[in-house]
């Protein structure tokens, strides 16, 4: 049976939650192999909305398991708000819900340090989201950390926790003229506010595996986009792991060679938080009006998303490094008021045309523009290609072809029936 990556194509905030909703129908596991609560996935089903900042989003899914793999950050107060939205509304957990016992986990200092850092690097401000990712994932490459499986000894966790508290109150006080942070206060509150995740910790690469070889359909589901990777994305600007398919095995603890088809997400238009380059980045007066017709502020923080037109080069750059598939291009009805499109094809760059994103060059790029003529009819009661406007087909058509990616769904709506399936027949996943 085929497994699928699903990786974010842009600056994230494409659509992935809704996406691995749909796609895990079909689904016997679904895995989180990056990113902690920086991420924000909306699923909307049966009237009910769902945020998900660190659970994967399959997990309104009563026949899928969900594995929270290694290369993942961990706050325990935002899992436990997870997990309660989720009893509220009776969703079936059982023994569904694992969590890697290497995950690492985010304590109080992390946010602290995350926010003072950002506040006083007046030169060289990330927009971070202050949740710790930062600082948890520095401790990791630290070999400083608290991961999950430590919270299976209080003894354990409260000699790593007074080693590190030590060190963490060093800098607030020394650097940040802040006030510590007290021991036994926190170990006492931290310990409590970790009971429920401690029975879910074990082996998440065990049960991955298991299910690979038994051939289950797994799903493995990134949190961020491709372009604010660590390595490969617009950095600074970027955040703290690996967010593009080369991500899976090291935040899963699986052998890549098991990876078979990857799908990448990308909004119609484009959408990028906090700071860094954003070539196609709208005037405020058309940026306001998509950030009302797309709800266009962040899941996580509520920050108001900058918003732009759709970037080809962007999502070719994507398509290369991950060597993807198909595309799955939402929120196509944002743009059913629009009387013309603007497409970015292409940069210019000292004279020459430039045909891929490179963030080396972003401050002196120029985008490269064609107007496509809006359809200025609904989408969001389509559910075939054919019964899109005519002019609708058209844009897609011309996503696809610069690009240089099939397009296997579009989606013109929260809801999981607002999917249509473009070129089903390229992705296995989607034929079996």
């Amino acid at each position: 049976m085929p497994n699928l990556t699903i990786v974010g194509a842009q600056w994230g905030d494409e659509g992935k939650g809704k996406a691995v909703d749909y796609l895990a129908r079909s689904a016997g596991l679904v895995a989180r192999f990056q990113g902690g609560p920086n991420a924000g996935h909306t699923v909307c089903v049966e009237r009910s909305t769902f945020t998900f900042h660190q659970i994967p989003s399959a997990i309104l899914n009563p026949k899928v398991t969900c594995v929270v793999g290694c290369g993942c950050v961990i706050d325990p107060y935002v899992f436990e708000h997870e997990l309660a939205a989720l009893r509220r509304k009776k969703v079936p957990l059982g023994q569904r819900l694992v969590v890697d016992s290497r995950a690492q986990m985010i304590l109080p200092y992390h946010k602290q340090l995350d926010c003072l850092r950002d506040e006083q690097s007046a030169k060289q401000r990330i927009g971070t989201t202050g949740r710790g990712i930062g600082p948890a994932y520095a401790d990791k490459v630290n070999r400083t950390g608290i991961r999950a499986g430590d919270l299976l000894s209080e003894e354990t966790f409260n000699d790593k926790l007074k080693r590190n508290l030590t060190a963490a109150n060093f800098l607030l006080m020394d650097r940040y003229n802040a006030e510590p942070i007290p021991f036994k206060a926190t170990a006492r509150e931290y310990w409590q506010a970790t009971r429920r995740i401690a029975k879910m910790v074990g082996d998440g690469s065990l049960v991955i595996e298991d299910a690979l070889r038994r051939g289950a359909r797994v799903l493995f589901e990134g949190a961020q986009g491709m372009h604010l990777d660590i390595d490969l994305g617009t950095y600074p600007y970027v955040t703290s792991s690996s967010t593009w398919a080369g991500g899976v095995a090291p935040g899963t603890g699986i052998s890549p060679v098991w990876l078979e088809e990857i799908a990448g997400i990308a909004k119609a238009y484009t959408t990028r938080v906090g700071l860094g380059p954003f070539p196609t980045e709208m005037g405020e007066a058309d940026a306001a009006r998509f950030r009302e017709l797309g709800h266009e502020y962040g899941a996580t923080t509520g920050r108001p998303r900058r918003c732009g037109w759709f970037d080809a080069p962007v999502v070719r750059a994507s398509v290369r490094h991950n060597r993807l598939k198909a595309l799955i291009i939402t929120k196509l009805d944002v743009l059913d008021s629009c009387d013309e499109i603007k497409v970015c094809h292409s940069y210019r760059l000292d004279g020459r045309e430039v045909l891929e994103f490179d963030p080396f060059h972003a401050a002196e790029i120029v985008p490269q523009y064609e107007t496509m003529p809006g359809w200025r009819e609904p989408t969001s009661g389509c559910r075939t290609f054919a019964g899109l406007p005519v002019r609708a087909r058209r844009y897609v058509a011309r996503l696809e072809e610069l690009c240089g990616c099939p397009i296997a769904l579009v989606s013109v709506g929260s809801e999981r029936n607002q999917t249509i399936h473009f070129k089903s027949n390229k992705l296995r996943w989607l034929r079996q």
